[in-house]
């Protein structure tokens, strides 16, 4: 259907061609050329700044299309972002992300074996429905095993690689990485394979301009429209120039691959010039992630405004002058850069020297922005991008469009006149109204790390709800993403210090994030109230895909290991496992299931063939025994953004932070209510979850698959809890073919009953049970809804006049110290859970263990239940 309406879109205005009506087009649908970079920052280009000004191809690409200097990649690492492109989609949602600590969501082929899943519609798929013929050149890093190979995905041909040039493992001194045409390995990228053939490091990205070359003098030869993907790797590290080009910057290596780039942008952009075929040729530049400070040497910025005498957006004379937002009155003018150089910074031939005899930087720029890949900092995710299209787009334009790397998925297909998929989310945006039109559309930009927003632009605002970047494993051993740009209290954070609401900036006033907005002005708090709606509204409708960078090679990961530092030695876990990932119950609802596309993924240790198994181990360097990130939600998420906060932490096999798409829908369904039922308690509301049939269903599954692998049939009855015990209880018990029990208030229950004491927030309360409820010895598993306090002394405040109902234990408090709280007294008595416990031990039952939907951990409910197994499906901090 998609196709015929293309082509019956081409077609009639063919006729009104024809007719004499004025309107002139080529005679088939535009072609579509996206030239993508790897690790390439936005400061990088002449025309953004960049002091050698040595790419005066896309300088002048730049000054015969369109710029977009507030464009962001779909996150701060390369395979998610690819993934985003393709799909149009946020790699939540597609599964590019790892809930694992190993790497924090970077796709390394020597250890993660997932890859795109056969539910996604990827761009080529679509295009090809319209005709199109379509070539990937460079690097795919959607996944390496056959299933994931391009041609299965939409393209007719591909060469380049599958991966990051990083092999051997962990080898960024001698890369070894195959190079493909379709399904055949034709080289390595040095020759020191018998492989060889034709490629290596002299001459890798000169073949890549030169396939780029032949496929579109083949495909205007059939008279066929084209789509080329032209993904050139060489700015990614270690990085690479072909033999002409060394030496030919005065950037060192990595000035020396970006000149090779411009010249092979220039000749394809010539080329198309040349057969007549500029006209109809979509073309978009851009990069998947900011520049790898990490790995490039220390940048000092040095920020300056226009020239006097000139109107903001006007260049000043001989410099480059872009305003950042069309009211910020910042202009970009240029880098200065001091160069210590470092073991992982890329090697140089000499040092580069401007004309002046300035030092120039050796590695990549992300201009004025702070930090770079790796974080979600402007640094890390706001990208160079120049729309091309003569004829079409208005040459020398500059739009202050929000874009994102996934518009170009829906951009491309409105320009082959075809709408995106409507059976799915989609997170790209048209841009041909503000290419052609010069139209702004108000729209978000979140900044997700794996499974964590992090943060979300809204206009000129943007608020960081975390801003840790590192794993643990980073963290220790002292990685920094912001090598010479830390910033107290903005980069500084570790994992566990956080302020207690969002860091919000204006990034119009402060492009470079280093001056936060005060949390008391009305300026933050219009904004947070903004930004919160739009996470809300973002959050309630998302469904995370299955996370395909968990899925691992054990033995590889052990080789590795190994390799490096003896055998592998699995750490001990603090964590208590509880059931592995399952696929969603939404997922059945899409047009090609989402289980489909892992039908041949092996997980860490399984086997190839069927569907994932629901548990498996993961070795410590691949899943991390140890948590990547912070135990539980944000505090600032907690103080003012209910439904907002972090995801919270998760229990699993493999140190998972809400790897399970059931987890995730579960955790979507329960919100926080700051000041609930008084002041300083912060009170977890379920409602939603009971409300939404699939959520609820999710959660009886996930108790039950845990009941089952815990005690098999050993149990006898389900105990559930009043009062919301009682809405899980018999749902549990019918789930595993049990009877269920009730535990009620006291004067609840008719007949003999044996009773107990237990603490409320304002006083007491008692527990009952009939006497026959449960013979001697039967085996019980206690249900609530949360554990709070299990059985400690708890804070009791008086009531104040006006409030009324309590809290039942679904609440915690979440004021700092110095607020003004209720006078408190303790209340020596335990809580439900261990008064239920408690009560059953009257009856001479034998409690194997107490579970709930959520524990709230800073409390320490289950330190209170001694001996008793305790087991939560989430927990918040």
């Amino acid at each position: 259907m998609a196709a015929v309406a293309a082509a019956t879109r081409w077609q009639l205005l063919l006729v009104l061609s024809a007719a004499g009506l004025g309107v002139t087009l080529a005679p088939q649908p535009p072609n579509i050329l996206l030239l993508l970079m790897d690790d390439m920052g936005w400061g990088d280009l002449g025309v953004y700044g960049e002091p050698s000004r040595e790419t005066p191809n896309l300088d002048q690409m730049a000054a015969e299309g369109m710029l977009f200097p507030n464009f962001y990649a779909a996150n701060p690492l390369c395979s998610p972002s690819r993934a985003a492109l393709l799909t149009g989609r946020l790699p939540i949602r597609t599964g590019f992300y790892t809930s694992n600590g190993h790497a924090r969501n970077a796709y390394t082929p020597q250890e993660v074996v997932g890859g795109i899943p056969d539910s996604e519609h990827l761009l080529p798929e679509l295009l090809r429905t319209a005709g199109y013929a379509s070539k990937i050149v460079g690097k795919w890093h959607l996944g390496h095993r056959p299933q994931f190979h391009p041609l299965k995905h939409g393209f007719d041909e591909w060469f380049g690689s599958p991966n990051c040039h990083f092999g051997p493992y962990d080898n960024k001194a001698r890369p070894n990485i195959p190079v493909y045409r379709d399904w055949e390995m034709v080289g390595r990228y040095y020759e020191e394979f018998p492989i060889n053939l034709r490629t290596g490091e002299a001459n890798l990205t000169e073949i890549y301009v030169q396939e780029a070359l032949d496929f579109i003098k083949g495909q205007q030869a059939a008279r066929r429209p084209f789509f080329l993907y032209w993904a050139v790797d060489a700015t990614h590290a270690p990085v690479y120039a072909s033999r002409p080009f060394l030496g030919s910057s005065q950037r060192g290596r990595y000035g020396d691959a970006v000149r090779e780039i411009d010249a092979g942008i220039g000749r394809v952009l010539r080329l198309l010039q040349d057969l007549g075929v500029a006209e109809n040729t979509f073309v978009f530049f851009t990069s998947d992630n900011g520049a790898a400070l990490i790995s490039a040497p220390k940048q000092e910025l040095d920020l300056t405004t226009a020239a006097p005498g000139h109107l903001p957006g006007e260049p000043s004379p001989g410099v480059v002058n872009l305003n950042l937002r069309p009211d910020s009155g910042w202009s970009f003018i240029s880098t200065t850069v001091s160069v210590p150089q470092n073991s992982s910074s890329p090697t140089s031939d000499g040092p580069g020297r401007e004309p002046g005899g300035q030092t120039c930087p050796e590695g990549g720029s992300n201009g004025p922005f702070l930090c770079g890949k790796q974080t979600t900092f402007e640094g890390g995710m706001r990208e160079p991008a120049i729309a091309w299209w003569p004829g079409r787009i208005p040459a020398g334009q500059v739009s202050h469009q929000l874009g994102s790397i996934m518009d170009l998925f829906t951009t491309s297909l409105s320009v082959a006149g075809l709408e995106p998929p409507s059976d799915r989310a989609i997170d790209g945006l048209d841009l041909l109204p503000a290419m052609l039109q010069g139209r702004l559309m108000d729209r978000p930009i979140f900044y997700y790390r794996g499974n964590t927003l992090m943060a979300v632009t809204l206009g000129q605002y943007k608020a960081h709800f975390w801003t840790w970047t590192n794993s643990w494993e980073e963290f220790r051993q002292g990685v920094d993403f912001c090598p010479g740009q830390n910033i107290s209290g903005v980069t500084t954070h570790t994992q566990e210090e956080h302020t207690k609401l969002p860091l919000i900036f204006h990034l119009g006033r402060d492009p470079g994030e280093r001056y936060p907005l005060s949390v008391a002005s009305t300026e933050y708090l219009d904004a947070l109230h903004r930004i919160t709606s739009v996470v809300q509204q973002h959050q309630e409708t998302l469904v995370p895909g299955q996370p395909q960078l968990n899925v691992c090679n054990q033995a590889v990961m052990a080789a590795a290991q190994h390799s490096r530092s003896g055998p592998l030695r699995a750490r001990p876990s603090p964590l208590r496992p509880v059931r592995a990932p399952a696929p969603s119950h939404r997922a059945a609802a899409q047009s090609r299931p989402a289980r489909e596309g892992r039908k041949n993924a092996r997980g860490c240790g399984g086997e190839t063939g069927g569907p994932r198994p629901r548990a498996w181990p993961c070795p410590p360097s691949c899943a991390g025994a140890e948590p990547p990130s912070p135990p539980g939600p944000a505090p600032h998420a907690d103080a003012r953004l209910p439904s907002a906060e972090p995801a919270p932490r998760v229990r699993d096999t493999c140190g998972a932070t809400m790897a399970d798409p059931e987890l995730q829908l579960v955790a979507r369904r329960i919100r926080s209510f700051p000041d609930f039922p008084i002041p300083g308690v912060l009170f977890r509301d379920i409602s939603p979850l009971l409300k939404d049939p699939d959520s609820f269903r999710a959660s009886i599954s996930l108790l039950a698959n845990h009941l089952k692998k815990a005690h098999g049939g050993r149990i006898d009855y389900i105990a559930g809890l009043d009062s919301r015990g009682f809405l899980f209880g018999p749902s549990l018990a019918q789930e595993l073919g049990l009877g269920c029990v009730l535990i009620r208030k006291r004067g609840k229950l008719p007949g003999p009953t044996v009773s107990t004491s237990y603490a409320l927030e304002y006083g007491k309360a008692e527990l009952e049970i009939q006497r026959d409820a449960l013979e001697p010895g039967q085996k019980v598993v206690v249900v609530d809804d949360l554990l709070a306090t299990g059985g400690e002394s708890l804070p009791q405040a008086k009531k104040p006049a006006g409030v009324g109902g309590v809290c039942l234990g679904t609440c915690e408090r979440s004021v700092p110290a110095t607020s003004s709280f209720p006078s408190l007294t303790l209340s020596p008595l335990p809580g439900t859970m261990r008064a239920a416990c408690e009560l059953l031990g009257q009856l001479q039952a034998e409690v194997l263990e107490c579970v709930s939907l959520v524990e709230l951990t800073s409390l320490k409910g289950r330190e209170k239940l001694g001996a008793v197994p305790f087991f939560s499906l989430l927990q918040y901090k």
